[in-house]
């Protein structure tokens, strides 16, 4: 009995001319269809995090540093005081020297458990002004720093971080302040936006030109790490004992960085947009490239963090939509940032070693992109579902017989 007459006697199950059976090529579609729309919503986020920590260029940021090859260097900085006084010195005393004499190099922590008393850090940090003010008498510094500390239930850490940042900043001879920048409520933690108003805040409270973005639980080891900006954007926090003092991925730019008024206002800020931890840092590097400021680290041998330990704050849970919103950071930075910044002042005091400033962040809209706040589990059921859904369709394509027909191209007669 001829194959075409086993066909017409319907003895054998229907296939395509070309040898496929059409129901189970018609599921193997359907399937890879459903893929496509897993790795659309969830699994290209798991993509970018792979392509991040290998140091693998993504295409997009690659393209936005080529774009700034032939751009000029601008935002000089360099002896601002000087220059705004027509490069004389008003005051009777002398600049400060590039180079502090009183320096120690590494220095000696403590114990990371040790709970500070505030009372006696107020006792002997006599020098320092209400409101964390401080500026040498012998000499006339030449930047007026600001240092933004975003804040919230996190008490030992930062008087810890006071105990340990004033001696630094007064053997640097700076005219510097710090700004603690407390999110007021339980709601979602919006670190970023925190940064955009202890920034804004800073300006009305006097003209700074060099703003340090310090995060809270990060103690400086060497205070030759000079807390100052330059032409372009620092980044201080090069190596972290969390790390072994390694950078994690190239497009790291958070922890400490210090840019100047002018350089942080071209940027447009802080996206407003990443409630929840992760990526605020990252969609700054994007913004500094695309804004074509370019970037340099510190020295690697002095710009060395220890990091205190913290349990994980619920109000600060993994945004899952993260790298989502990575992706179009270039895209929104003209209208996310300073510009649309939107917040409540609660209270604002100037306190024996620093201002503090409690403000009311609002709270996350309510879109797909950051409605959801998870702790990676959801992303662990995306590849569970999506592995399963490759092993059907690898069975169902096997059992549609394509890959013997793609092989073994041959015409049924």
């Amino acid at each position: 009995m001829s194959l075409r007459h086993q066909y017409n006697k319907g003895l054998v199950k229907r296939r395509t001319n070309y040898g496929l059976r059409a129901k189970w090529l018609t599921l193997c579609l359907i399937l890879f269809a459903i893929e496509l729309v897993i790795v659309y919503f969830r699994i290209h986020d798991v993509i970018l995090v792979i392509s991040l920590h290998l140091n693998i260029k993504l295409d997009w940021i690659r393209g936005l540093e080529t774009n700034c090859e032939a751009v000029p260097g601008h935002n000089s900085i360099k002896d601002s005081r000087a220059l705004s006084n027509g490069g004389e010195n008003a005051s009777p005393l002398p600049f400060c020297p590039e180079m502090p004499p009183n320096l120690l190099g590494k220095q000696e922590l403590g114990n990371e458990d040790e709970d500070v008393n505030m009372d006696n850090l107020v006792k002997n940090y006599t020098l320092v002004e209400p409101g964390g003010r401080f500026k040498p008498a012998q000499c006339v510094p030449r930047h007026k720093v600001a240092i933004i500390v975003p804040h919230r239930n996190r008490e030992r850490h930062l008087r810890q971080f006071l105990k340990a940042i004033h001696p630094v900043m007064q053997r640097q001879q700076a005219d510097y302040g710090v700004f603690v920048i407390h999110q007021s409520g339980t709601g979602t933690f919006n670190k970023a936006k925190l940064l955009n108003i202890g920034y804004t805040e800073a300006l009305k409270q006097d003209d700074y030109d060099c703003f340090i973005f310090h995060d809270v639980d990060l103690l400086a080891e060497d205070d030759r790490n000079l807390y100052r900006c330059a032409d372009v954007p620092r980044h201080l926090s090069v190596g972290i004992d969390k790390w072994d003092y390694q950078l994690p991925y190239d497009a790291l730019f958070g922890g400490v960085i210090a840019m100047t008024k002018d350089q942080f206002a071209q940027v447009n800020g802080y996206s407003n947009e990443y409630w929840g931890w992760g990526a605020e840092d990252d969609d700054m590097y994007v913004r500094i490239l695309h804004s074509c400021l370019g970037l340099e680290r510190a020295q690697y041998d002095v710009a060395r963090y220890r990091m205190a330990y913290h349990p994980s704050d619920k109000s600060n849970r993994v945004n899952p939509y993260r790298y989502t919103l990575l992706v179009g950071a270039a895209e929104r930075q003209r209208h996310d940032g300073l510009n649309n910044l939107h917040y409540n002042l609660v209270e604002k005091a100037q306190l024996p070693l620093y201002t503090n400033i409690s403000a009311d962040v609002g709270k996350p809209p309510l879109n797909p992109k950051t409605v959801g706040f998870g702790t990676g589990i959801d992303i662990v059921v995306s590849i569970s579902l999506l592995l399963l859904m490759l092993t059907m369709t690898c069975c169902t394509c096997v059992k549609s017989r394509l890959p013997h027909v793609l092989l073994c191209p041959r015409r049924i007669p």
